[in-house]
């Protein structure tokens, strides 16, 4: 079983990435970078941790205003309009008619377009996310947007054949808009950090804390902080020549389960508990009931089937990227909270 290359997955070059970053001028035109109007910049997707980084990346910029389209009110609203964000909300819910008008009005006057879709939250299935991407994909070619940025992850069942719909939605969304000819970015991001630490919870036995590794794998994927591709974003907008058709893959760290529970481990020390982890085959794992088959689908694919990436890439765009270990360390209240750590000294 052998990974796909990076240069498969990735068709912008490294040297290209790295001279982008290193570029301090726009590579908009001189009529759009001397325009009294700043082009206006539509942030789909807030709060999510990916559209509030790219939305926080943005507001202050010279070149940008920033739209940020959030899915139902919340608390988060007010803080972003204080922060200069243009906030909008457009509800969305699992099932009933997509509000067209809605969606027309917060396209109006649009530059460019950041678009993370998402399955969790609201819960929309994989047939009514591809709905409402291939509609935002729709607007975005209907309203002449110059620049659409989609943060997408590996079509599963193309590279498997097994289905996997928190990805194959995404998938197919990013084909409807290649298909389309928009003037389209694709980020394809791995694993996140908190993906990772809320699927891998530990299970305590006896004075030990257990964590279920899979035989049948090496278990090892990328893994990154989404809330560090707003910088990336923020490129991409300014230098729209370089940015426009390509497919960019992130990765900021690299993480197997023994490096995992050694990080978890080096963080909890004062806990003096032991850590370890059992191997199940992917039957056995799939049979679990604290599990799935979509999970151990995904995690088959991020282990033996998923692109690898290049973490220069990510470096090269944002060198203030978060590693995994400096994100436990920043998280261990929530973690403990999270994995029922019980506190002994």
């Amino acid at each position: 079983m052998q990974r796909m290359s990076v240069g498969q997955e990735a068709s912008l070059s490294f040297e290209e990435l790295l001279e982008t970053s290193r570029l301090s001028k726009s590579y908009l035109t001189l009529d759009e970078e001397n325009s009294l109007m700043k082009k206006i910049i539509l942030v789909w997707g807030l709060p999510g941790p990916q559209a509030s980084s790219v939305a926080t990346a943005l507001v202050g910029n010279p070149l940008f205003n920033v739209r940020g389209i959030f899915n139902k009110e919340c608390p988060e609203v007010a803080r972003f309009q204080e922060m200069g964000v243009q906030a909008e909300v457009v509800e969305i819910s699992d099932k009933g008619p997509i509000p067209i008008m809605k969606l027309k009005n917060v396209f109006r006057d649009v530059y460019g377009v950041f678009i993370v879709t998402n399955d969790i939250e609201p819960l929309l299935a994989m047939r009514r996310e591809m709905e409402v991407g291939v509609k935002l994909a729709e607007m975005c070619e209907r309203h002449k947007i110059k620049h659409v940025i989609y943060s997408a992850v590996d079509f599963v069942f193309r590279i498997t054949g097994n289905r996997c719909s928190r990805y194959d939605g995404k998938g197919e969304i990013e084909y409807q808009m290649k298909g389309m000819g928009l003037p389209l970015t694709v980020l394809k991001l791995p694993l996140s950090y908190d993906y990772l630490v809320n699927t891998l919870i530990p299970t305590r036995q006896g004075s030990d804390y257990v964590f279920t590794g899979i035989v049948d794998s090496k278990l090892d994927f990328d893994v990154m902080n989404y809330s560090d591709i707003g910088p990336v974003v923020k490129l991409a907008f300014e230098r729209p020549n370089i940015f426009i058709g390509k497919t960019i893959g992130l990765t900021v760290d690299r993480i197997d389960i023994n490096k995992f529970v050694q990080q978890i481990r080096e963080v909890f020390k004062e806990t003096k508990l032991t850590w370890r982890y059992e191997q199940l085959s992917w039957k056995e794992y799939q049979r679990d009931k604290k599990n799935n088959r979509e999970l151990a689908t995904l995690l088959d694919f991020h282990c033996n089937y998923a692109p690898l990436r290049d973490v220069r890439t990510m470096q090269a765009l944002n060198p203030n990227v978060q590693t995994f270990s400096e994100y436990i360390s920043a998280n261990q209240k929530r973690l403990t909270k999270l994995f029922k750590l019980v506190i002994t000294t």
